[in-house]
């Protein structure tokens, strides 16, 4: 049974949990969030107790457009979703990136059913197939030279020169990790190079990062996406 008090005049019971749910609008579909492939990724978390979490985590449930239950498999808590890089996360906060179709990594501040609201205020569509799964391009990362320009690897990744990609969770060489586009160039197969980039002076390439292609269509994002 839903919770519920009385109005100001002490006479009708009010329903706070309709209430809750009218003020937050329309939520975002459940399918959306969740454990499993496709669904949204939580970039980075941080519980009441302990460091930055950036392994895989997720929305377990919404509890308004910007306060959701949170889990990374061990500590489950409700925390808010912020305008904040990781790094930078308060006690009890987390936050999801999303890749622009300039290819700019920018942080969501609110999320509704068909749009997110992003840093700035703007809402933008977002995408997903029927099934779930993310329209993102987003390729696993195997290797990144110091070298000029930086070469990265990342078997089958399917990128075109002048596509825009976003990297993140970069392992070692975290200069990478930045919220500014990268422009693919040179790309073979497994690898590609990114513009301009001289990672000569970068630390060593340890291990893990995911490329991201940016949304097709002005407006448009894609948002961080579970690989499993």
């Amino acid at each position: 049974m839903g919770q519920f008090r009385l109005d100001l005049w002490g006479i009708n019971p009010v329903d706070l949990e309709r209430q809750r749910r009218k003020k937050m609008g329309r939520p975002i579909n459940k399918k959306h969030i969740g454990d499993g492939a496709g669904k949204i990724q939580v970039t980075a978390v941080k519980f009441a107790a302990g460091n930055e979490i950036t392994t895989e985590s997720h929305i377990v449930s919404q509890r308004s457009n910007n306060k959701f239950i949170v889990t990374d498999g061990n500590k489950t808590e409700t925390c808010t979703l912020v305008n904040k890089s990781i790094g930078g996360l308060g006690a009890s906060e987390f936050c999801i990136n999303v890749t622009d179709s300039d290819g700019v990594t920018k942080q969501v501040t609110k999320l509704y059913n068909r749009k997110m609201q992003l840093e700035g205020n703007t809402r933008h569509v977002w995408t997903r197939d029927a099934d779930g799964s993310s329209d993102a391009v987003e390729k696993v990362i195997s290797g990144a030279t110091q070298a000029d320009p930086c070469v990265i690897t990342a078997t089958g990744h399917g990128f075109s020169n002048g596509d825009k990609v976003s990297i993140r969770g970069v392992v070692g060489m975290t200069q990478l990790n930045t919220e500014t586009a990268y422009v693919v160039a040179n790309k073979a197969t497994n690898t590609f190079e990114l513009t301009g980039i001289d990672s000569t002076g970068f630390g060593a390439y340890g291990s893990a990062g995911v490329a991201t292609k940016a949304a097709t269509g002005a407006g448009n994002i894609v948002v961080d996406a579970q690989a499993t």
